[in-house]
């Protein structure tokens, strides 16, 4: 049987019925225009989950400390675990602090985790000690191991040493004001700030922050309370928010780095802090 023609000369096709066409020049600007838009409308919201996915893994951090230090406090009549400044040998970090260069208590795991009275209690775990938004290292070194430090006035009498008049808790039964509930045992301190475990709180009326909590995933800073909770807490004012002034001693000279955020009774955020710090003994 004949084959029925196609119509057209060497029986071609009919033209670009099954022809590919191209894009027109005008049709990729579209497309380029839709995705940029979508990006613009994506990202914010992806870089926002993405620090609520941090503030709750450091939520978890810290909920982690305060199990450690709760079931160190259990195992020792009620005494909380002590805490004082660099240069002691036994507190809740080691002695040796924590600076820029390659000292044990900047990189060395187990030498840390030795050398801590809570190290066995986080089952020898060092993410526990560190917020996931702190990135910043000495490139001669690497990261630091730690970047959560311990109230002044919980497990020592150092901090009411400074700043006499305040009440320091050494014991559970000590912690009557404020209340376990609204008493800050740990929290991220400053990456500009932070050397030993030590966060020193001055509590006075015009006290600054001499030790300066964090600001980090979004102007905010993790804390841990003495009853076992954690929480985080958003920093309103540029005290914290923005950069402090000072030369922190232990900081390399090529960083440029501050050390001292001012605050005082009229400041929101410093007034809150110092609520849940300590209080005037009674």
């Amino acid at each position: 049987m004949k084959e029925a023609s196609s119509g057209f000369p060497g029986g071609a096709t009919r033209p670009g019925l099954f022809a590919r066409r191209g894009f027109t020049l005008i049709e990729l600007l579209v497309v380029i225009a839709i995705v940029a838009i979508l990006a613009a409308i994506l990202l914010p919201a992806l870089a926002r989950a993405k620090l609520k996915a941090r503030g709750v893994q450091c939520v978890n951090n810290l909920k982690q400390l305060q199990l450690a230090a709760s079931m160190y406090q259990h195992d020792n009549n009620d005494y909380l675990v002590p805490n004082a400044p660099a240069g002691t040998t036994l507190g809740w970090i080691p002695g040796a602090g924590e600076d820029w260069s390659a000292n044990p208590g900047n990189t060395n795991y187990q030498y840390f985790l030795r050398y801590s009275l809570i190290g066995p209690y986080v089952v020898n775990t060092m993410g526990s000690f560190k917020c996931p938004c702190d990135t910043l290292f000495n490139p001669a070194v690497g990261p630091r191991m730690r970047s959560y430090s311990m109230n002044g006035y919980m497990g020592g009498v150092q901090n009411a040493t400074y700043y006499p008049g305040y009440t320091s808790y050494i014991k559970a039964a000590d912690m009557t004001c404020p209340v376990p509930a609204d008493l800050y045992d740990f929290a991220d301190e400053n990456p500009e700030s932070i050397n030993d475990g030590f966060l020193e709180v001055n509590p006075t009326p015009g006290g600054g922050w001499p030790d300066i909590p964090a600001a980090y995933h979004g102007h905010v800073c993790g804390f841990g309370f003495a009853d076992g909770h954690s929480a985080i807490h958003k920093w309103i004012t540029s005290a914290l928010i923005n950069h402090a002034s000072g030369t922190a001693p232990l900081d390399p000279p090529s960083m440029v780095v501050e050390h001292y955020a001012l605050g005082d009774m009229n400041n929101v955020d410093w007034a809150w802090y110092q609520l849940r710090a300590t209080c005037q003994n009674q």
